[in-house]
């Protein structure tokens, strides 16, 4: 049973989505068993209570073999009851379910599943499995030098359309980045630096930069660099399609604090927050900074604004991300390896008018007053959050 609380069953785009993967944690060794393993983790650890409710088969959950009518062959040793069952069991408990493939003809260097020539089968199989999402990679299809355009608009066409009418979210995940396989390939045209441009309107989320670590090792310089990658088109997010940073990497390679850090910046960022880290093993203290409902309603905040910098010293910065009801979210991040004091003005967070400020911080669940401005003392590669609104003056619109 989902704990009490747990969301109905459905896919809704409009705010980002939440959920696990198994790559960075499992890498592509998994089956029944883990998933099912997982699935009671993310339940009683109360995840999925908390929003992570989705979960996602990545690379490893099929060979990429085909049968002679071109369906995906399943190893009955790694799904012994088959993939509809798995998903089955996981809706009754109040779960989501995703699957990966590419949009070439294989994953990395010719392994794994790749969709290219069957996109429309594929489709329909996923949905008549019971899938809720789809991640299509494009390691594969970037591999043989196909054109992400016409290879995503061909296949998100199919998942839309696909034979069962189930509505599956669909994320984009060309990753490459320009020249990254070698001989200036990708051009800046099929790197993930312009999929915004072309992905905005038919996903529900697009990649921005390439993976922010490998299997079992996230670094926190990583998690920085796909973080500015994703800042440079805010504009391109919203309600219904968003921008992907990529995972959160918790207790795999990460210092508490940063891996706090990078749940505070995808909060600003409107990011989808899909956590690599294997749940089962995570510590009751990172369970419990994943679950901080305050920081995930920030991400969740239905005005759907994607956060951004409006303020940098030295190694301080200053985000800002305008919530529903005229409040504004606020994360002062340390990229350094030195205490820094940080901080930013009333003007800059776009409440010029305001005097006083109310000051709610997100991590420390303390309330404050302040006048004009907001500065904190931030650790090393750290950030703090918080959500500020204009305080009431007093003896205004009381009786």
């Amino acid at each position: 049973m989902a704990p009490a609380g747990c969301h109905s069953l459905g896919v809704v785009a409009l705010r980002p989505y939440m959920g696990w993967n198994t790559y960075y944690g499992l890498g592509g060794v998994f089956n029944e068993r883990t998933i099912m393993s997982v699935a009671h983790a993310l339940c009683d650890r109360g995840l999925a209570y908390a929003g992570y409710r989705t979960v996602w088969l990545d690379y490893g959950w099929a060979s990429g073999a085909r049968d002679a009518q071109g369906e995906l062959v399943i190893d009955d040793r790694q799904w012994p009851q088959g993939l509809a069952w798995l998903n089955d069991q996981l809706h009754a408990m109040d779960l989501l379910a995703g699957i990966y493939t590419d949009a070439g003809p294989s994953g990395c260097e010719g392994q794994g599943v790749g969709s290219l020539g069957h996109y429309q089968q594929d489709a329909d199989r996923f949905a008549a499995w019971g899938f809720d999402a789809v991640k299509i990679d494009f390691c594969g299809g970037g591999q043989q030098r196909l054109d992400p355009r016409p290879a995503y608009r061909d296949f998100i066409h199919a998942v839309r359309n696909n034979a069962s009418r189930r509505r599956m979210l669909v994320n984009v995940c060309n990753f490459w980045r320009p020249g990254q396989l070698g001989d200036d390939y990708p051009p800046v045209a099929r790197s993930a630096y312009a999929t915004h441009e072309w992905a905005s309107p038919i996903a529900d989320s697009w990649r921005t930069d390439t993976d922010v670590g490998f299997v079992r090792d996230v670094v926190f310089e990583n998690v920085l660099r796909n973080l500015d990658t994703n800042a440079c088109h805010p504009e391109s997010a919203g309600p219904g399609h968003w921008s992907d940073p990529d995972y959160l990497a918790p207790e795999l390679g990460m210092s508490h604090s940063e891996a706090q850090a990078q749940l505070t910046m995808w909060a600003i960022a409107a990011a989808p927050l899909v956590i690599g880290s294997d749940v089962r093993a995570l510590s009751p203290q990172t369970v419990a900074m994943l679950s901080n409902p305050e920081v995930i309603a920030v991400d969740q905040d239905p005005l759907g604004v994607q956060g951004t910098c409006v303020r940098r010293d030295a190694d301080g910065e200053a985000w800002v991300k305008p919530l529903v009801g005229g409040g504004s979210a606020v994360a002062l991040l340390n990229r350094g390896s030195c205490r820094q004091r940080v901080g930013v003005t009333a003007s800059e967070i776009g409440l010029a008018s305001a005097g006083a400020l109310t000051v709610r911080d997100l991590w420390t669940s303390r309330t404050t007053t302040e006048t004009d401005a907001l500065s904190a003392e931030v650790p090393a590669h750290s950030a703090t959050l918080f959500c500020i609104t204009a305080a009431a003056r007093p003896g205004y619109g009381g009786r």
